[in-house]
């Protein structure tokens, strides 16, 4: 029997996919929701899914994202948002 790994254990980038497929519903092949798939681009995220990813990385990960931070280039991937989820861990 196999077991997915508690979220706690779980890397940033997990974490994120998780909630992209659990929450914002993602209908594709697991694998097809890569690094790098364009998120924005391909309308898994819209505004309303921005908002709650949004919330969701300022719970999951104690930060705040500041307005001028919720552009394409933080939110265009999973990679993208990974970056800049430990871009501001180390703030």
């Amino acid at each position: 029997m196999t077991h997915e790994p508690r979220e706690e254990n779980m890397s940033a980038n997990d974490r994120i996919r998780l909630f992209i497929v659990r929450e914002l519903h993602w209908t594709g092949a697991p694998d097809e929701l890569t690094d790098d798939y364009p998120l924005i681009e391909r309308n898994v995220l819209d505004s309303v899914g921005i908002f709650h990813l949004t919330s969701f990385l300022e719970r999951e990960f104690e930060m705040v994202v500041d307005d001028e931070e919720l552009v394409p280039e933080n939110y265009g991937s999973i990679g993208r948002l990974t970056s800049f989820v430990e871009s501001k861990r180390t703030n």
